[in-house]
């Protein structure tokens, strides 16, 4: 062979290399655009694939169904979870397409702490389900996922539900953001703002009266920034951040924040216009002798400055102040009561919730006291369903002047039925410093149907 061709031999090898190469390459990229397209569904694949190495379907026939099923059933109820698993496994088996059964089995195997098989037996019935049904099982698994922080896994899991018109898809929805937000408000809080955001969507879309926690929970986080801000000093961020905060919902709590802020940098008018702002939309929101102090204070230096009119009309303003009936404070001068948190624990199996309150009391005299009751009337509607009497300071146990107490929590003493279900639940908080009890209203406080604590901040 020559040496020319020679060379022709090596370059059509070469460019044969090449072809092949650019053509495995563009097979890759397509097999990985395609991966990623469908990931979700490798997922349940695979989780499916588990279920069915575990779970081997057999043709076994009952011979009473409903003797089974009351059988499985029944262990359920009791807590007998070995023998629950053992009889559910078995209409498994005879019931491979029984989204019931899979829902069950779930349940035990988060119970008994195997969460691979209960994410197993959650695709088995999301597979199972008809389109109605299965949206329970998609949820739970999704919430399976964003508590393992795999938020991606959970939102392709729910990408095809956001659409849905299901009210009660809709308020599921909800209430996985809402969770989701709660997660996040540990670390990242302006991440947990914007999940809290889209929970709001879904409860407005559902006409739910949840969709006010959320925005409550909005307005708590812009203020837990604002505070951090002011703690470092850094105060022209705390007041954009309380901005935003009135800019998404104009609250009593932003502009006494910013009153606050403005008194600190001695920006005395802007602070007394906030200060007006907070406590036309809320009395209760802070103290209200912040207010009429730096009235009072605003008088002094305008007079000393010539300025008598203004002077009269500041103090005007805060004899005003004083006497207006419709601000409300603590009806006892000697102790404060503040309200730190609203609670419900709901029970998913049983199908009820228990309302609570946390609470507490601090002695803003310099003296002991030595009798403090309280009283806790739940409400739902109008109508009282329990109340709990509680001593909190006494003869022995005296509360010391300038002194708090831990915080309080109480429970109403009787469940509520039907947790999926709309309540309008109250708590009344009382308290007699007498003997025999003369009591006296300190807080009627609305409590709003979560799975989380509420907390408040005054």
């Amino acid at each position: 062979m020559s040496e020319n061709q020679k060379n022709h031999s090596n370059q059509d090898q070469n460019t044969n290399s090449a072809q092949n190469s650019k053509v495995s390459k563009t097979n890759l990229e397509k097999a990985i655009a395609f991966a990623k397209q469908y990931k979700i569904y490798f997922i349940i694949a695979g989780i499916a694939l588990v279920s069915v190495v575990f779970f081997p379907f057999s043709s076994e026939n009952p011979t009473s169904r409903n003797g089974m099923f009351k059988k499985a059933r029944e262990y359920f109820d009791k807590g007998q979870m070995a023998f629950a698993l053992e009889e559910y496994n078995k209409l498994a088996r005879i019931y491979p397409d029984n989204y019931d059964v899979h829902m069950k089995l779930a349940l035990i195997y988060k119970e008994l702490n195997e969460h691979d098989r209960m994410k197993a037996e959650y695709v088995r019935a999301i597979m199972a389900g008809h389109s109605r049904k299965k949206y329970e099982a998609t949820i739970a698994l999704a919430r399976i996922y964003l508590e393992e922080n795999k938020y991606d896994i959970a939102e392709d899991l729910i990408k095809d539900m956001k659409t849905s018109n299901d009210r009660e898809i809709i308020i599921q929805l909800g209430n996985l953001y809402l969770d989701k937000a709660e997660v996040l408000a540990k670390g990242d809080r302006l991440e947990a703002i914007r999940n809290f955001n889209k929970a709001r969507k879904f409860f407005e879309k559902a006409k739910s009266k949840k969709y006010k926690h959320a925005i409550n929970r909005i307005l708590t986080l812009y203020s837990q920034i604002s505070d951090t801000l002011v703690e470092n000093n850094n105060f022209s961020k705390a007041e954009e951040i309380l901005n935003l905060s009135i800019k998404y919902k104009d609250n009593a709590l932003a502009h006494y924040k910013l009153a606050k802020i403005y008194e600190q940098r001695k920006l005395y008018e802007k602070a007394l216009s906030e200060y007006s702002k907070s406590f036309k939309m809320d009395p209760e929101v802070g103290n209200i002798n912040a207010y009429e102090s730096l009235l009072l204070k605003r008088a002094k230096a305008l007079e000393s400055n010539g300025d008598k009119v203004k002077a009269e009309l500041y103090r005007f303003k805060a004899k005003k102040l004083s006497a207006k009936p419709g601000i409300v404070q603590n009806p006892d001068s000697s102790i404060i009561l503040s309200l730190i948190a609203i609670k419900i624990n709901q029970d998913l199996e049983r199908d009820t919730l228990i309302p609570g309150v946390i609470f507490r009391i601090t002695n803003i005299t310099g003296k002991a006291i030595s009798q403090i009751n309280a009283k806790i009337v739940f409400y739902e509607g109008n109508k009282p369903f329990s109340t709990k009497l509680i001593n909190i300071a006494n003869e022995e146990h005296p509360l010391k002047g300038d002194a708090k107490t831990p915080d309080i929590s109480v429970y109403a003493g009787h469940p509520i039925k039907h947790v999926l279900d709309e309540h309008d639940l109250w708590a009344k908080i009382y308290i007699s410093r007498e003997n025999p009890e003369k009591w006296k209203l300190f807080r009627n406080v609305p409590i709003i149907q979560e799975r989380k604590s509420i907390f408040v901040e005054e």
